[in-house]
């Protein structure tokens, strides 16, 4: 797939996701992070620590403050937010370490995502959505994405919807993070919204149906902050290996 820059620097490298090769921007943003003393998260193959600090930086390297639980990774992410509040992330390879520090590579590519109203997350397997529409209750529809302000979900065979307006919805998805099942559902409630696209995927063998919500602020904002847990699901599963 062919990248698109968005925005000079930057190339949409798909998912939701850009990137920067740009030594200028990465140097910039190191040197931002050490003077500010902002927050960063380390991440590695079953471990997550807690906020943490960058002390340095240089051609050498990265100089981190060593978290207090740090569990020994190979390689790490170091995820942090921007100017913006947009979730920031780096990729480097662990080198040394002392009592108090962490010595890293430097990083060659920093990585964006883009957090839009619109922007949408895949939910996990499983997940399901249900809805009125003129007095019929439909049930069980598979949930595909969601953003804040819609949904898109799918059926195996075309719905008989007299009217784009639906209410009641409710959205079917896991408790607890990720797709654990085991910690049981929750219900994310919408009051209406409209169907807006309906289009056949030929090749899957069912029936989309994008959805416009016109929610009320509340529901908007419990929507927004389970879109932020799942954004930082999606972040943690692409960590290196």
């Amino acid at each position: 797939m062919k990248k698109t820059p968005p925005v000079p620097g930057w190339l949409d490298i798909g998912a939701g996701y850009e990137s920067s090769a740009s030594s200028e921007r990465i140097e910039r943003t190191l040197a931002w992070l050490v003077t500010e003393h902002l927050p960063i998260f380390l991440a590695g193959k079953g471990y997550q620590s807690g906020p943490a600090i960058l002390l340095g930086a240089n051609d050498q390297g990265l100089l981190i403050d060593k978290p207090r639980d740090w569990s020994p990774c190979p390689k790490i992410r170091i995820i942090f937010k921007d100017k913006a509040r947009l979730t920031n992330h780096f990729d480097v390879r662990i080198l040394s370490e002392s009592l108090d520090t962490l010595q890293s590579s430097r990083p060659q590519e920093i990585f964006r995502l883009q957090r839009r109203a619109r922007y949408r997350v895949d939910v996990p397997h499983g997940c399901h959505v249900s809805f009125r529409s003129d007095n019929t209750l439909h049930t069980g529809l598979t949930l595909k994405n969601i953003s804040a302000t819609g949904m898109l979900f799918f059926s195996k065979k075309p719905m008989s919807l007299p009217r784009n307006t639906i209410q009641d919805i409710a959205l079917s998805i896991p408790a607890g993070e990720e797709e654990n099942i085991l910690t049981g559902w929750q219900q994310k409630k919408i009051s209406q919204g409209d169907v807006v696209r309906t289009y056949h995927d030929r090749q899957m063998g069912i029936v989309c149906y994008g959805v416009a919500f016109r929610s009320k602020r509340k529901e908007e904002d419990e929507l927004t902050r389970y879109i932020r847990q799942r954004e930082r699901e999606l972040i943690l599963k692409g960590l290196p290996a």
